[in-house]
């Protein structure tokens, strides 16, 4: 019992951290951050937050959503790539969208071992919850354990779960020419 309350302790610790970290992204309609803590030795490896890459313009380009979406690296991607191979055997903590299908692929092939994260919606038409179930799919199949984030922890992250879910789909998703996802 006491294991379980000071892990839960610290896991709320991590997702306001990568709360507090993705109000760092510049995007107005999907704010997303990403904490990679090593479990064994509760050490916080690497942050990340959604936007454009390093020195690449993103002030005028944020308007135009088909050009932003294409630009834009995700949380969980820059989170990845500044933990390098100190990502295996971690945990990722992610706020602000479920984990879509990309992030998932490079969260599993980092070795990453426990994803902490919204859960997509079920029934609904949003392209996110969409890719959020196949992200869901591959964890499972790849045993990468995934703890959705409770009632409690949304409210008090002050999180709206429709609000992002409802945005753009996510870069690297692959539509058709209706714009629906294949």
């Amino acid at each position: 019992m006491r294991e379980q309350k000071k892990s839960k302790k610290w896991d709320d610790r991590y997702l306001d951290l990568a709360n507090l970290v993705r109000g760092w992204s510049k995007d107005p309609r999907a704010k997303v951050g990403a904490a990679i803590v090593n479990p064994q030795r509760g050490r916080l490896i690497s942050i990340g937050f959604n936007g454009f890459p390093s020195n690449v313009e993103d002030d005028a380009r944020l308007a135009d959503s088909g050009l932003k979406l294409s630009m834009t690296i995700h949380a969980e991607q820059n989170a990845l790539i500044f933990a390098g191979q100190q990502a295996f055997g971690c945990d990722a903590y992610v706020v602000g969208k479920p984990v879509c299908s990309m992030c998932a692929t490079l969260l599993i092939q980092a070795g990453v071992k426990r994803v902490i994260a919204a859960k997509p919606r079920e029934g609904t038409e949003s392209k996110w919850d969409r890719v959020g179930f196949t992200a869901l799919r591959m964890l499972e199949e790849a045993q990468v354990e995934f703890s959705e984030l409770e009632e409690d922890d949304l409210e008090r992250l002050e999180l709206d779960v429709n609000e992002a879910r409802d945005s753009l789909p996510p870069s690297g998703a692959i539509l058709d020419d209706q714009g629906e996802l294949f």
